[in-house]
């Protein structure tokens, strides 16, 4: 966006309602955004709104999600950081933009001249501790460089900007359409965030992170930009970057060093290195130091609870999916035992069914109780169990066994008085449970019932035999 484009979007979003947020006035303008006051129920701020052409040009889905990212910092402050209030699209203008406190400060490119060298290590352990506040939270800068820190005019406070290339540790790159050409930041890019060979690990993004706190750290004791000599053409940049060492020298020999560490080409001897502790400032711990500690306390806590959240959403929809799974395939074993019971009603009394699912140890059981029933021969209950197990998820086609027992007693029998140790089928359950090539399977499945049933009969024969031989022998 050039400036004649910054000034058209700028009047005319003066005195118009962003979301809520009324517009009125200038603060300035980026290649992809303006910067404009806003207020909205009483709180000021700064709104930064997006450029259409930007939008066209990455699509709405890709800003939205960038913005998304922003607003996860939400209600998490650093004294460091700036402070995001709101953000996301305009339902009725279709702006899309993001909130963040107002801020009367220069940028330190503007203010490199004037900044005093005994205020150097107090900023860069500023801003240090900043970019670290957000790795607490597994979210990596990218984009640490003078025109992207705010600082005080009397240099006791630097503040970390423009969160637009934010990026969690791990999750796909949205901003690479943004990072490729690197209009603007190359200068401050490591070389492996140029190749594109970073890491997509915490101690890779760390690593980006330290080399742009050594070039801005650069820039601060040099009094100029990184490669000032390099500007045309990009290849040039690119070259440097790759290739040469810049010069660095002050009075402050442990931030001469510690700059001059940062801008190893190498990420693992950078990291190798470089710690967190390098930044810190050298002087007595001061209020500010405890509140800087506070906040990465409170971040910290913050990302654990919601971790612990996330956790247990997703152990309670595993237990829900892990339930319904064992009641589906349950049900469908069950619906074949009870055809082929019903297929042999004659041989058994009225039954009745109870299941239950234990989904700690991914089984189903189902426990079949049959009436005593003198009439058909049988003065006993008959107790038939079904245990399902899910054996492997199989990357999505899990793999089932399942067992049966049956037992005869003068009581009913509860499920713990079995023991399900036959086994009738082993395998994938793929809703052809009522196919010919099972029939032999869940007929197998009945052959515990069928031996009770027939010790059953086979004793009550006995004793009515019995009692026929005694009243004979009596009768003589």
């Amino acid at each position: 966006m050039d400036s004649i484009q910054a000034k058209e979007l700028t009047d005319s979003l003066q005195g118009t309602t962003i979301d809520g947020w009324t517009v009125s006035g200038f603060y300035g303008n980026g290649k992809s955004a303006v910067v404009v006051p806003a207020e909205k129920g009483g709180v000021k701020a700064a709104l930064k709104i997006f450029h259409r052409e930007l939008i066209e040009r990455y699509g709405r889905a890709v800003q939205l999600e960038r913005i998304s990212r922003e607003k996860s910092l939400i209600g998490l402050t650093h004294p460091n950081l700036v402070q995001i209030l709101d953000g996301g699209e305009c339902p009725i203008t279709g702006h899309l933009y993001v909130a963040m406190e107002p801020l009367a400060c220069k940028n330190l490119r503007d203010a490199l001249l004037g900044i005093p060298p005994e205020a150097i290590p107090k900023l860069i352990a500023q801003i240090a501790s900043a970019a670290r506040f957000l790795e607490d939270m597994n979210l990596i800068h990218r984009d640490i460089k003078p025109e992207n820190i705010a600082v005080t005019d009397d240099f006791s406070r630097a503040i970390l900007l423009d969160l637009g290339v934010l990026q969690p540790v791990g999750v796909s790159n949205l901003t690479d359409v943004d990072a490729r050409p690197f209009i603007g930041t190359l200068r401050y890019s490591s070389p492996e965030f140029l190749r594109r060979h970073e890491l997509p690990t915490i101690e890779g993004g760390r690593a980006i992170t330290f080399y742009q706190l050594g070039a801005v750290l650069h820039d601060m004791l040099m009094k100029r930009p990184i490669f000032s000599t390099h500007t045309e053409p990009f290849m040039e940049l690119a070259e440097a970057i790759f290739n040469e060492t810049p010069e660095i020298f002050g009075e402050d020999t442990r931030c001469v060093a510690l700059a001059k560490k940062c801008l190893i080409k190498n990420p693992a001897k950078r990291l190798e290195l470089v710690s967190w502790s390098d930044f810190a400032d050298q002087s007595p711990a001061t209020s500010a130091s405890l509140t800087v500690m506070q906040a990465r306390l409170r971040a910290r806590q913050a990302v654990f609870k919601a971790d612990q959240e996330f956790s247990n959403v997703l152990a309670t929809e595993a237990n829900r999916v892990a339930k319904q799974r064992l009641g589906e395939v349950s049900n469908q074993f069950l619906s074949r035992i009870a055809s082929l019971l019903n297929a042999s009603s004659s041989l058994f009394p009225l039954r009745t069914t109870r299941s239950e699912k234990n989904i700690a140890d991914q089984t189903s059981i189902t426990t079949i109780q049959f009436e005593k029933d003198a009439s058909i021969g049988l003065p006993h209950h008959l107790t038939i169990q079904f245990v399902i197990r899910l054996i492997d998820e199989n990357n999505g086609t899990p793999m089932y066994k399942a067992f049966s027992a049956a037992a005869l007693s003068n009581d009913e029998l509860s499920e713990g008085d079995l023991v399900a140790d036959h086994e009738f089928f082993a395998g994938e359950i793929d809703g052809l449970l009522d196919s010919a090539e099972l029939e032999q399977q869940f007929a197998g499945a009945l052959e515990a019932a069928y031996i009770a049933l027939d010790k059953g009969l086979a004793a009550s024969i006995a004793g009515i035999l019995k009692l026929t031989i005694t009243e004979a022998q009596q009768n003589g």
